[in-house]
């Protein structure tokens, strides 16, 4: 009985812990896009503001860190 009881709370305290990491990558995504339209805007070539947005999402993710 009690191993049942400390899987249950371990599979909880993973549970929330990605749930967590996943609120983040969206904040994270979100920051990225904010970023890529200030440079759209402020940049005379938009087309460079690509590849540190697609750096950014990758970095997010856990791509290359």
């Amino acid at each position: 009985m009690l191993k049942k009881l400390g899987f249950f709370i371990f599979a909880c305290a993973a549970a929330s812990s990605y749930a967590m990491a996943d609120g983040s990558e969206a904040e994270c995504r979100e920051q990225c896009l904010i970023e890529r339209n200030a440079c759209m805007e402020s940049h005379p070539r938009p087309s460079v503001c690509f590849t540190p947005y697609r750096n950014c999402i990758n970095k997010c993710r856990g791509v290359g860190i």
